[in-house]
């Protein structure tokens, strides 16, 4: 078991040298690579609290959000955001308990649900919860170098219509440290994770949506 704090801080430079790496992509085997590789072979469970910042292409924050991020392989994950709202002590979650994906907004009273399959191209970060056999499938993938103290692998999806430009990952001593998302537009999702648990025994429970009642439940 290993706690570790982290903090990322990211530049103008760094998002510029993204989109300039983003073309020379390859899919061969990199420094960074085995580390990604191991993060998928070592670590069975996880646990965060993590920082969510969306940035656009000038470094303006358009969004801050906070939570709580665990995962079990296989398949299994929930976020759990953080809201300051008297009215909705729970924030927005976002489950999985392998097969199916439930986006549950509590001030809405709704709940989405869909089918784990075929959506790495919607949910990148779904990535994470996988055992990485599919991940040169889906990606190619480089070794980025060292920023702000982390290491960092860089994934580009294949399919070109994924509604995505790229997924960052970065290590902190090859555990689990941040995740940047760029979109369509330009816009990035920052991910810090902070107090990071790794192998610990979560609940089945955790990983499984039970809806209050009057929830409008839909399935896709």
């Amino acid at each position: 078991m290993k706690n570790t704090k982290h903090v990322f801080v990211a530049s103008s430079k760094f998002a510029h040298l993204f989109f300039l790496l983003s073309f020379a992509f390859s899919a061969s085997v990199h420094a960074s690579e085995p580390m990604l590789m191991r993060f998928f072979e070592e670590v069975e469970t996880l646990q965060a609290s993590f920082d969510q910042r969306i940035v656009d292409e000038s470094g303006n924050t358009l969004e801050l959000k906070k939570g709580i991020f665990s995962l079990s392989r296989p398949g299994r994950f929930r976020w759990n955001y953080i809201t300051d709202d008297p009215d909705y002590p729970v924030g927005q979650q976002i489950i999985s308990d392998g097969s199916t994906i439930t986006f549950y907004e509590p001030d809405l009273e709704t709940a989405n649900q869909r089918s784990m399959i075929n959506a790495l191209e919607q949910v990148p970060t779904l990535l994470l919860v996988q055992s990485g056999e599919s991940l040169e499938k889906h990606f190619n993938v480089t070794d980025f170098g060292k920023t702000d103290g982390l290491t960092w692998v860089a994934l580009k999806p294949k399919d070109e219509n994924a509604g995505y430009q790229g997924l960052m990952i970065g290590f902190d001593k090859q555990l689990l440290s941040a995740i940047v998302l760029t979109d369509g537009l330009g816009n990035e999702t920052r991910l810090t994770l902070r107090n990071v648990v790794t192998n610990q025994t979560l609940s089945d429970q955790l990983f499984t949506f039970a809806p209050s009642e009057g929830v409008d439940l839909i399935r896709q």
